[in-house]
């Protein structure tokens, strides 16, 4: 086991004996066997679906909104490929924020991501049940994906010098 794992496994807030997998910016994550996954998201947006009928989720972790489009259709297909329906899936979503919004810096791309994603979801018809979106700062998030729990925890923004 490595140091991340160990790390992972200490901080997990999701009981379990499920494998923790822990995505990376630009990663989608399904597998039709349990596990618990983790993110950490600033401007980057988390699609988390999860299929009430067949008790199997998947996860995205995108950076921007044409990968984001993608990494959403390319979630929902490998879950229909499993068995899921789409009219089972619900989703809930993350991210989005203006991590350094203290230093002038707008956060425009965390809104245009979340965008993107509401917009597919939409398509799909997939309801987006729980989120917690746009403001500042950051969230690492949970999602167990045999019971569809998804828990998080807030990051403070990064605040320049001069607001310490």
């Amino acid at each position: 086991m490595d140091e991340v794992e160990r790390r992972l496994r200490r901080l997990m807030p999701l009981g379990g004996t499920a494998p923790i997998h822990r995505l990376k910016p630009g990663e989608i994550y399904f597998n039709p066997k349990p596990h618990r996954l983790a993110t950490l998201l600033g401007s980057c947006v988390a699609v988390c679906l999860w299929d009430e009928e067949r008790r199997m989720g998947g996860m995205t972790h995108s950076l921007v909104p044409p990968a984001t489009d993608a990494a959403i259709h390319e979630l929902v297909r490998r879950m229909v490929r499993a068995g899921c329906r789409t009219e089972a899936m619900r989703a809930k979503l993350f991210g989005g924020f203006a991590p350094m919004k203290s230093f002038g810096m707008p956060g425009t791309i965390g809104a245009a991501n979340i965008e993107s994603a509401v917009a597919v979801l939409r398509d799909y018809g997939i309801s987006i049940v729980a989120q917690e979106i746009m403001g500042e700062g950051g969230i690492v998030i949970y999602q167990d994906t045999e019971s569809g729990e998804v828990t998080g925890r807030k990051i403070s923004p990064i605040k320049a010098v001069e607001d310490r």
